[in-house]
């Protein structure tokens, strides 16, 4: 029952014995003494306050009991020592009541701080458990890391011991026994120089593969001829093909457009292909040539050797794997060259592949981007109107200005079908907009939010749409204001929940700076049910100076004047402790109805299929609204 309707049974109950004590006597009724245990239970349920109010009431009232049965003179002294009983037990009652209710509330307290507790060891638990999974799966990936160490090295030292030993070999020969002859000599200097070259072209290889995979290719992209790339590899390649007595064609076909690459680069994989064809072709023809297909030149290498297993067509593409190994007289070789050739072809933003009929022989392709801008001298060739039903495919700029992340995403998105361009800055993205007017364009966090407007403006004005992403940036690497992801407004926890998976925020505390305290509550609510331990703050000087004191795991920053939020990005980037920390915008609204804003995980974390999903998603329902 509530209390209202406690109290009025407390009043009821006195009210009840003053009338009992009226019928059986008056203030003589020995029914009166029932007073003392009633006031002593009700200490046990009301307040101190309501059990003064009843018994005072019915210490006033009792007197008037009198009325019906007046005191003798006698028995005045008795009947006044029994009223002020009732007065003295009330106030009794009153103070064991406030002390029990005392007790109580401490008790209420004890139990509450102990669940706090209890779910705070429980939170403690958890992040344990979440940092030792952190620990696990870096220690699982140190493991795979040195075991692919481990087997790199086994393979160097395999390619490097047999011309080492053939060198040691000769050589020790040569410098023993003086009674050799001159043509025996010269067949032991011919295999060590032979050798020697091996191991010098064996080591360019392995620092190729080196550069490749960590991106420090360092080259710029220029315009080049597609017949200066063919003419040049059939040039180098010619002679070593007549003295096996091949023919080797050069299929010209007129009108190829330029194609965007380094020139030598684009050489080196041709000349490796071609070699490949050479040695693996005892007689027939070797075709070299060139086409244009959706926005790419493919060149194709053909031979008639005796073709490759289906099992080995993927395979042969990876390091240290070789062509029919188990074959007999079959030649040599690192096994680098093809991994090598589709570094470089990636790098470029194309794809390499093979298509083979064992007994009839094998064809390789690769495609690089066709040029923005055509090589000087080159008159780009007409082809007629587009067909207005291809324009659902038209090629997806990708801007970034890291390399490597470019060509990556520009790799993943084509794998799923999709035909790109790539520019490195939002100048030269406008000049592609003018130019070719891709489909949409997918951009990065900008660097320079100027530069960004003028780029929106361009691609309003060409009805380009812009998918805004959170392209993974290095560490070390990332521009000074840039952040790693958006939170549009209303939250959705699930996108939150996402981004602190894809950039590994586990048990670290994650601070939130906003100036709107429905914000910062809405998102420690959100975070709070995940685990997340929170640091709030309403003004970016006091979040400064925290992080530079302490690392949050990640920061979450709200909707501030461009000035502030500059400050603050400022502030947490040239912190040591806070440069490498996520940081996430929140958006309260979209850029405008030609700019969305996507979350984008960094390629090679576990929610990367994820996030590749929801970006073909989003490029699928930009598709579907049409064009202006």
């Amino acid at each position: 029952m509530n209390r209202q309707i406690r109290e009025s049974f407390l009043y009821l109950s006195l009210l009840a014995l003053l009338l009992a004590c009226l019928v059986t006597g008056g203030t003589a009724s020995p029914v009166r003494f029932l007073f003392f245990p009633l006031i002593a239970y009700f200490s046990l349920l009301f307040s101190s306050k309501s059990l003064h109010t009843a018994g005072l009431a019915f210490t006033i009232l009792f007197p008037l009991l009198y009325l019906s049965n007046p005191p003798t003179p006698g028995s005045l002294p008795t009947d006044f020592a029994g009223i002020s009983s009732f007065f003295f037990c009330t106030l009794a009652a009153g103070y064991i009541s406030k002390r029990i209710h005392q007790e109580c509330f401490r008790y209420e307290t004890a139990i509450a701080t102990f669940h706090s507790l209890s779910e705070a060891l429980n939170l403690k638990n958890m992040n344990l458990q979440t940092a030792l999974d952190a620990l696990s799966e870096a220690h699982k990936k140190l493991q795979e890391f040195d075991k692919t160490k481990t087997e790199f090295i086994s393979n160097v030292s395999h390619e490097l011991r047999t011309p080492l030993s053939s060198i040691r070999s000769y050589s020790e020969i040569l410098l023993n026994y003086d009674d050799i002859d001159p043509e025996t000599q010269r067949e032991f200097l011919q295999t060590i120089n032979g050798e020697s070259v091996r191991i010098s072209v064996f080591a360019s290889e392995i620092l190729d593969l080196i550069r490749l995979g960590s991106g420090k290719v360092g080259t710029e992209f220029s315009p080049v001829k597609t017949m200066d790339l063919l003419c040049e590899g059939e040039r180098i390649i010619r002679p070593m093909a007549l003295e096996q007595g091949l023919e080797l064609l050069l299929e010209n076909k007129e009108g190829l457009p330029d194609v965007s690459g380094e020139r030598n680069q684009l050489i080196q994989v041709l000349v490796n292909l071609l070699n490949n064809a050479v040695k693996f072709t005892r007689k027939g023809t070797i075709r070299l040539g060139a086409q244009a297909k959706d926005g790419f030149v493919e060149f194709y290498v053909a031979d008639t050797g005796e073709g490759i297993f289906p099992e080995e067509r993927e395979m042969i593409f990876e390091p240290f794997a070789r062509i029919a190994e188990h074959g007999m007289n079959r030649p040599k070789g690192s096994g680098l060259g093809l991994s090598i050739a589709k570094g470089i072809v990636e790098f470029h933003g194309g794809k390499i592949w093979v298509e083979s009929e064992l007994g009839k022989g094998s064809t390789f392709f690769f495609s690089v981007p066709v040029a923005e801008k055509p090589a000087p001298g080159f008159e780009p060739v007409v082809h007629g109107k587009q067909d207005p039903h291809m324009l659902h495919y038209k090629p997806i700029l990708v801007m970034t200005y890291d390399t490597v992340n470019r060509r990556c995403l520009r790799k993943k998105l084509e794998e799923v079908g999709y035909y790109t361009l790539g520019a490195d800055t939002p100048a030269r993205a406008r000049e592609i907009i003018g130019t070719m007017r891709p489909g949409l364009v997918v951009t990065e966090v900008p660097e320079n939010w100027e530069e960004f407007e003028v780029l929106v403006r361009w691609a309003r004005d060409a009805g380009v749409r812009i998918l805004l992403t959170t392209v993974h940036v290095r560490a070390g690497d990332e521009p000074s204001l840039a952040v790693h992801g958006y939170v549009s407004k209303p939250f959705d926890k699930y996108e939150i929940y996402a981004l602190l998976d894809a950039y590994q925020v586990r048990g670290d505390a994650v601070m939130i700076v906003s100036p709107d305290r429905d914000e910062t509550r809405t998102l420690q609510v959100i975070l709070g049910a995940a685990g997340y331990e929170t640091l709030v703050f309403h003004e970016g000087p006091a979040a400064v100076k925290s992080c530079k004191n302490s690392c949050p795991g990640a920061l979450f920053i709200g909707i501030f004047a461009k000035e502030q939020l500059e400050i603050i990005l400022a502030g947490v980037k040239s912190s040591p402790r806070s440069g490498n920390v996520p940081v996430f915008l929140v958006l309260g609204t979209a850029l405008n109805k030609y700019v969305t804003p996507v979350t984008l995980s960094p390629t090679g974390r576990t929610a990367e299929a994820k996030s590749l999903y929801k970006l073909i998603g989003e490029i699928e329902k930009e598709y579907s609204k049409g064009w202006e």
